[in-house]
């Protein structure tokens, strides 16, 4: 089976870890759990994007709970594709990042390219993913899609795709 998944806000906390570089960075930030995406209430969103990215942040991302196990398990019988929106120019960070997993590919495409990559390049079996975009735009794909429902924006998607609330869940709702 070919699986693909997104990486932040998938298997890498990205809210948390952009929730602590404001905090480090002393810059005025309230995260609205309701809206997909953390970096767009801001005068200039890209020089914060690019201050955030710049950084040692991308390196330091925590894994979701169990993300990492579940992954390298499901790595050992299946391919493994990894495709993040972050631009190409991020992949080494991401890469260090994503260190102790076992996956086929990997690859930083940017946010314009990432949905037609997924779709006509990997063209997986099943799909890891939580903007709510791409879940409606990969299941009318026809690929099966697994989202975190542990994200308040991803509420109503369950008529595109299928929830799931831990990562111990994946090995069983994807057979």
């Amino acid at each position: 089976m070919k699986i693909c998944s997104d990486v932040d806000g998938v298997i890498l906390d990205y809210i948390q870890g952009f929730i602590d570089f404001t905090k480090e960075e002393n810059i005025p930030y309230t995260y609205n759990p309701n809206l997909y995406g953390v970096i767009s209430n801001f005068p200039d969103n890209d020089a914060i994007y690019e201050k955030f990215h710049a950084g040692n942040y991308l390196r330091k991302l925590k894994f979701y709970d169990h993300s990492q196990k579940i992954l390298n398990l499901l790595s050992k019988n299946n391919e493994l594709h990894l495709v993040s929106a972050l631009e190409p120019e991020q992949f080494k960070k991401r890469k260090e990042n994503l260190n102790s997993l076992n996956y086929s590919s990997l690859q930083c495409v940017g946010d314009f390219l990432k949905e037609r990559v997924i779709i006509e390049e990997i063209k997986p079996d099943v799909m890891l993913e939580d903007r709510p975009k791409l879940i409606k735009s990969f299941n009318n794909s026809g690929i099966s899609v697994f989202y975190p429902d542990w994200h308040v924006y991803t509420k109503g998607m369950d008529q595109y795709a299928t929830p799931f609330s831990s990562w111990k869940e994946i090995p069983k709702l994807i057979k």
